[in-house]
């Protein structure tokens, strides 16, 4: 093996074992990059969960930097009062779901998440519905890089085609 690929190949290990290490502790890497200075936690029906399952449920983050999280969008909605509309720049922006057609785990987001890997979401959505009359934009790379997809005013996609479980952040503008 070439010393460059060793030196590869070393960091490739140090980093897969920083990785695994905070796995089995139930932290994630990129969580404090999901809200800059919060350090996010995410309750089941009121009990903790890892923040790794959050996209596995019914969720919403009204309670920054708590996330909420319900078996069903029911139980989520009823206890927001609905998700009508709100002042300009406050409440959600946008609803996002991991199946198309607004089917599947879904949640309500009014926050800004530059990894969705940190709350269970990267990769994962197949369609949204905008809300409020917010304006925001998912790209496809970690902390708005990549390709960029921009919405607006009470938007709704029920297919991503090309884009669909391709984002990785998003952000209200």
């Amino acid at each position: 093996m070439q010393p460059h690929h060793r030196r590869r190949w070393r960091v490739s290990v140090v980093v897969a074992a920083a990785i695994l290490s905070l796995a089995a502790t139930g932290a994630t890497p990129v969580a404090a990059a999901a809200t800059n200075t919060r350090e996010l936690t995410a309750d089941l029906d009121g009990a903790p969960i890892a923040l790794a399952d959050v996209g596995k449920y019914h969720c919403d983050d009204f309670d920054a930097p708590r996330i909420h999280c319900f078996v069903s969008a029911l139980e989520r909605d009823a206890r927001l009062g609905g998700i009508g509309t709100l002042a300009a720049g406050t409440g959600p922006y946008v609803v996002i779901y991991d199946q198309g057609s607004y089917a599947g785990a879904s949640m309500v987001i009014s926050g800004n998440y530059s990894a969705l890997a940190a709350i269970g979401w990267n990769d994962r959505i197949s369609s949204f519905k905008g809300q409020n009359s917010q304006s925001g934009h998912f790209t496809t790379d970690w902390f708005g890089g990549g390709t960029k997809y921009s919405f607006c005013c009470n938007q709704q996609v029920p297919s991503l085609g090309g884009y669909d479980n391709t984002f990785s952040s998003v952000t209200r503008t």
